[in-house]
């Protein structure tokens, strides 16, 4: 009996201690990654080099949120909190669930749906599961991340960039929608709660509790549909993201609904991998969003 737990306890051992030198080897091939930095220091390099957005309406003083109603766009200031790991959020609140995002923003998913609302955005319904499967619904919305180089000067993306499927070089393609979470009432208090504060803020996986979530159905359940960060496109760890959420009169992107690929008499194969994608996902990021973030301050 004690020689048998010798074994599993060596075992165990040898699985951690294999785990362990994987992720140190990872850490040595990306060579970017810094230390562990504490969220104060984080939000200190946050109010020391970025500027507020120009012309936008601060929403809550203890939170770095901002409103532009003309271009129906909420900003949000954060850090990438992981850029290697399986993605059930792409953005959460700090302290929630940074272990399955790869941003974590300073301000409270309910700040931002009310943000949402002030800028003209309808909140629709979160994903149904039964009795059958509803995807969620609400606004189109687009969400670009900005941040600074090591010159100091501005970068974007479409957010989709930087998630892809899983053991795939595909990035996300599908579009977010307000779904708007849901509010939960105590029974003994009264005292309510928005149930995307828990960390649901921007998913990939669906969530009955999202704020914003993908109009697809995205589950651990569905292997054709798990996401992963896509570490070669995001900075390093704790690097300063200022998120920028845009409104769009658009119905939400599916694969399923794309113009096929012009082809010709060579090439007949058109499947979905060849759809023609509209053009927000293969444009550069507009050049007006990137005044949301001006160049690093000196």
């Amino acid at each position: 009996m004690f020689k048998r737990s010798k074994v599993v306890l060596s075992t165990i051992f040898a699985l951690f201690f294999f785990a362990w030198l994987g992720s140190f080897r990872c850490g040595l091939v990306l060579g970017q990654d810094e230390g562990w930095v504490e969220q104060p220091e984080i939000l200190k390099r946050i109010e020391k080099g970025f500027l507020d957005p120009p012309e936008c309406k601060k929403v809550v003083e203890d939170g770095r949120i901002w409103i532009h109603r003309d271009e129906q766009a909420v900003i949000v200031d954060g850090y990438v909190c992981q850029r290697n790991a399986p993605l059930e959020m792409f953005a959460c609140p700090i302290g929630t669930k940074e272990h399955e995002s790869i941003v974590a923003v300073f301000a409270k998913s309910r700040f931002v749906h009310a943000s949402l609302l002030a800028v003209g955005g309808s909140p629709g319904k979160p994903v149904a599961f039964e009795p059958k499967f509803t995807p969620a619904s609400g606004t189109t919305v687009r969400v670009y991340a900005l941040w600074h180089d090591e010159k100091g000067e501005t970068q974007a993306i479409l957010a989709q960039n930087w998630i892809r499927q899983t053991g795939t070089k595909k990035p996300m393609l599908w579009d977010w929608v307000f779904a708007g979470s849901k509010i939960y009432k105590d029974p003994d208090t009264g005292n309510e709660s928005y149930l995307g504060d828990g960390g649901e803020l921007v998913s990939v996986a669906n969530f009955m509790t999202s704020t914003l979530d993908v109009a697809v159905k995205s589950d651990a359940a569905n292997s054709g549909l798990v996401f992963e960060a896509y570490t070669d496109k995001i900075p390093k760890r704790f690097t300063p993201i200022r998120l920028v959420m845009v409104l769009s009169d658009q119905a939400p992107y599916s694969i399923d609904q794309a113009k096929p690929a012009q082809t010709n008499e060579k090439d007949q194969t058109n499947d979905k991998d060849q759809a023609e994608l509209p053009k927000y996902l293969t444009e550069p990021v507009p050049k007006r969003l990137l005044e949301f973030l001006p160049p690093k301050k000196s």
